[in-house]
Protein backbone atom coordinates (compact mmCIF):
# COMPACT_ATOMS: atom_id res chain seq x y z
CA UNK A 1 0.00 0.00 0.00
CA UNK A 2 1.51 3.46 -0.88
CA UNK A 3 0.26 6.63 0.78
CA UNK A 4 -2.45 7.93 -1.44
CA UNK A 5 -4.15 4.65 -1.08
CA UNK A 6 -3.92 4.70 2.76
CA UNK A 7 -4.62 8.66 2.47
CA UNK A 8 -8.23 7.42 0.69
CA UNK A 9 -9.07 4.97 3.17
CA UNK A 10 -8.24 6.96 6.54
CA UNK A 11 -10.85 9.78 4.40
CA UNK A 12 -13.40 7.51 4.03
CA UNK A 13 -13.29 5.51 6.94
CA UNK A 14 -12.92 7.83 9.79
CA UNK A 15 -15.17 10.26 10.37
CA UNK A 16 -16.60 12.83 12.94
CA UNK A 17 -18.13 10.85 15.80
CA UNK A 18 -16.32 7.69 15.41
CA UNK A 19 -14.71 5.95 18.45
CA UNK A 20 -11.32 4.78 18.14
CA UNK A 21 -11.60 2.66 21.02
CA UNK A 22 -12.12 5.20 24.78
CA UNK A 23 -11.14 8.15 22.42
CA UNK A 24 -13.70 9.88 20.47
CA UNK A 25 -13.27 11.80 16.52
CA UNK A 26 -14.59 15.13 17.18
CA UNK A 27 -13.70 16.64 13.73
CA UNK A 28 -12.49 15.76 10.66
CA UNK A 29 -11.01 14.70 8.33
CA UNK A 30 -11.56 18.45 6.95
CA UNK A 31 -10.60 19.84 10.48
CA UNK A 32 -8.12 22.56 10.80
CA UNK A 33 -4.97 21.34 12.88
CA UNK A 34 -3.85 24.45 15.21
CA UNK A 35 -1.73 23.14 18.02
CA UNK A 36 2.08 22.89 17.40
CA UNK A 37 3.07 24.01 13.89
CA UNK A 38 0.57 22.79 12.23
CA UNK A 39 -0.98 25.91 11.13
CA UNK A 40 -4.47 25.11 9.70
CA UNK A 41 -3.35 21.62 8.28
CA UNK A 42 -6.26 19.44 7.56
CA UNK A 43 -7.08 16.08 9.59
CA UNK A 44 -8.73 14.99 13.02
CA UNK A 45 -9.50 16.26 16.30
CA UNK A 46 -9.38 13.60 18.73
CA UNK A 47 -10.82 13.72 22.19
CA UNK A 48 -8.25 11.59 24.80
CA UNK A 49 -9.84 12.97 28.09
CA UNK A 50 -12.73 15.28 29.38
CA UNK A 51 -11.27 18.36 28.71
CA UNK A 52 -8.43 17.15 26.48
CA UNK A 53 -8.07 16.46 22.23
CA UNK A 54 -5.14 16.01 20.43
CA UNK A 55 -4.69 17.47 16.75
CA UNK A 56 -4.14 14.61 13.70
CA UNK A 57 -3.02 16.20 10.82
CA UNK A 58 -2.77 14.21 7.60
CA UNK A 59 0.68 15.10 7.07
CA UNK A 60 1.99 13.97 10.30
CA UNK A 61 -0.19 10.46 9.34
CA UNK A 62 1.67 10.53 5.89
CA UNK A 63 4.94 11.35 7.72
CA UNK A 64 4.55 8.29 10.11
CA UNK A 65 2.88 5.63 7.38
CA UNK A 66 6.26 6.60 5.30
CA UNK A 67 8.33 5.82 7.87
CA UNK A 68 6.41 2.96 9.61
CA UNK A 69 6.92 1.53 6.07
CA UNK A 70 10.97 2.01 5.77
CA UNK A 71 10.75 0.09 9.09
CA UNK A 72 9.79 -3.31 7.99
CA UNK A 73 5.88 -1.82 7.41
CA UNK A 74 5.77 -1.96 10.85
CA UNK A 75 4.38 1.55 12.87
CA UNK A 76 5.48 1.74 16.69
CA UNK A 77 6.18 4.35 19.51
CA UNK A 78 10.07 5.06 18.10
CA UNK A 79 8.54 5.89 14.86
CA UNK A 80 6.24 8.32 16.02
CA UNK A 81 9.09 9.73 18.65
CA UNK A 82 11.91 10.27 15.72
CA UNK A 83 9.82 13.19 14.22
CA UNK A 84 7.61 13.61 16.82
CA UNK A 85 9.03 13.76 20.32
CA UNK A 86 7.34 16.98 21.44
CA UNK A 87 3.95 15.44 21.13
CA UNK A 88 4.90 12.47 22.27
CA UNK A 89 6.25 13.89 25.46
CA UNK A 90 3.31 16.06 25.86
CA UNK A 91 0.31 13.45 25.09
CA UNK A 92 2.13 9.76 24.45
CA UNK A 93 -1.59 8.61 23.77
CA UNK A 94 -0.73 9.86 20.31
CA UNK A 95 1.09 6.67 19.02
CA UNK A 96 -1.80 4.72 20.28
CA UNK A 97 -4.33 7.27 18.07
CA UNK A 98 -2.56 7.00 14.82
CA UNK A 99 -2.05 3.17 15.33
CA UNK A 100 -6.10 2.88 15.66
CA UNK A 101 -6.96 5.13 12.58
CA UNK A 102 -4.49 2.96 10.96
CA UNK A 103 -6.23 -0.04 11.90
CA UNK A 104 -9.98 0.88 11.92
CA UNK A 105 -9.05 2.57 8.56
CA UNK A 106 -8.12 -0.70 6.98
CA UNK A 107 -4.15 0.75 6.13
CA UNK A 108 -2.88 -1.83 8.99
CA UNK A 109 -3.16 -4.59 11.61
CA UNK A 110 -2.26 -4.99 14.77
CA UNK A 111 0.56 -7.26 16.12
CA UNK A 112 0.33 -7.38 19.67
CA UNK A 113 -0.53 -4.15 22.36
CA UNK A 114 1.95 -1.19 20.55
CA UNK A 115 2.76 -2.31 17.05
CA UNK A 116 0.88 -2.43 13.85
CA UNK A 117 1.63 -3.64 10.86
CA UNK A 118 1.18 -1.45 7.13
CA UNK A 119 -0.93 -3.64 4.79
Amino acid sequence: MNWKEAEILIGHNIVTGMNLDNRTVLEGPDYQCSRYDYVGAKGYKVKIGVKTALDIPFNMLQTVFEDAVINNKTYENKIFKKKYARQLNAHPCHVHVIGRIFEVSGVATKVDKRKYKIK
